[in-house]
């Protein structure tokens, strides 16, 4: 099994100077798509993978910068004459959106959109190539982190937390994991700030990757403000050395 992560939008709220959020996991020829800000199909097509091989896209919470981007990746889908299926995994609200453009005659599609509600304890979707698990993380809105589990040999686990401020509820989810994706849209010194916006610092990601016993922690969701990463991962390198801050279009190998 060949696998990879594309890191495709690492910022936060406004695309300055970073796309909004967006990571494709790539299993073999099976993609599938962790938050979808806008302009995500762009940054496919850019990096290679195309549209064809998704299988599932997967949001965790309905702020816009995480989940617009639907509609122009559903518009190009259209585009290219998809015929397969597309299974949207999201919070309930999303999928009464949905209906309003579909009863509008604003969406048009030449495939099936199955959308499935988050629900946590059970996974919410497996195939033969991943199992994904919701979690509920504290963000102010209905907002979950996902787990995926590889069905490679080591069982390798890839914890993604979306936006949330830190909890025990994480460490726990990302206990052993291989890799943990956690938001860090700030550093410590605003960590006021970062807990008023449900958000996390760099110190926060950090501390929880060391509790939580991973191997490796990638920083994401990153406000414009940081011009210079350096910032970032200085403030988790003290509590947890095998960090990255993720870039756009950086690409992780498992």
């Amino acid at each position: 099994m060949i696998t990879s992560l594309y890191m495709l939008g690492t910022g936060a709220a406004m695309p300055i100077n970073r796309g909004l959020p967006c990571i494709a996991l790539r299993t073999d020829s099976n993609i599938y798509l962790f938050d979808v800000g806008e302009g995500c199909q762009y940054r496919l097509f850019r990096a290679g993978l195309g549209l064809s091989k998704i299988k599932a896209v997967f949001i965790t919470h309905l702020h816009g910068d995480h989940y617009l981007g639907l509609f122009g990746l559903f518009q190009s889908m259209h585009l290219s004459d998809r015929r397969e299926k597309l299974l949207l995994v999201a919070p309930k609200a999303l999928d009464e959106l949905l209906k309003v453009f579909a009863e509008s005659r604003l969406l048009k599609l030449t495939y099936l959109l199955e959308y499935r509600s988050i629900t946590t304890g059970d996974a919410v979707y497996e195939d033969n190539k991943i199992i994904v698990k919701a979690f509920p993380v504290e963000h102010g809105v209905e907002a979950y982190g996902f787990k995926i589990v590889l069905k490679d040999n080591r069982g390798t686990s890839i914890i993604y937390t979306g936006d949330t401020k830190p909890s025990k509820r994480i460490v726990e989810e990302s206990r052993g994991s291989n890799i943990l994706i956690h938001e860090a849209t700030f550093t410590s010194d605003l960590a006021g700030e970062a807990y008023q916006q449900g958000h996390s610092t760099a110190r926060d990601a950090a501390l929880t990757a060391s509790e939580a016993d991973v191997e490796l922690l990638v920083l994401t969701h990153i406000s414009a403000r940081y011009g210079d990463p350096k910032t970032l991962f200085y403030d988790a390198y003290r509590f947890f050395e095998n960090t990255v801050v993720a870039e756009d279009y950086m690409i992780i190998r498992i």
